[in-house]
């Protein structure tokens, strides 16, 4: 069960996909706030991972989002996740892109995990550091 800090992420990384105009179409768990969306299905796989939300646009380019505690940046299992979506994205239509929301706290913890990956600058992996004051506690 994810915690309330990684729903309130994968909230915010749900607002930045809308905004950029892709419609979600799936996301795993209820979200504070979540309205509509807490009435979606679960995402799919892709590999052996499940995305924690999953949208499309009007142009067929695909948005995974995942949400990452501090606790959740930097591991074995959040690379292997990063790395998968990551081929997956760059493998599908131009506009296709991964949402990595993470509380501002972790962000120079992403920043190794993905400079590890090689997907660090990457155009289509959107970062949203996400104020710790609005995450409520861990």
């Amino acid at each position: 069960m994810p915690s309330a800090q990684h729903q309130w992420l994968l909230l915010w990384a749900l607002r930045k996909m809308a905004h950029d105009g892709f419609r979600v179409v799936a996301r795993d768990g209820d979200l504070p706030q979540g309205g509509l969306w807490n009435r979606l299905p679960s995402s799919r796989r892709l590999e052996m991972h499940r995305p924690d939300a999953w949208a499309d646009d009007l142009h067929h380019a695909i948005a995974l989002a995942e949400a990452k505690t501090i606790d959740d940046v930097d591991t074995e299992h959040t690379r292997s996740q990063l790395s998968s979506f990551a081929r997956y994205i760059h493998g599908s239509s131009v506009g296709s892109r991964l949402y990595i929301a993470v509380p501002r706290t972790a962000a120079r913890f992403l920043d190794h995990v993905l400079e590890s990956l090689h997907l660090a600058g990457s155009p289509r992996i959107r970062r949203l550091h996400i104020p710790d004051c609005l995450l409520g506690h861990r």
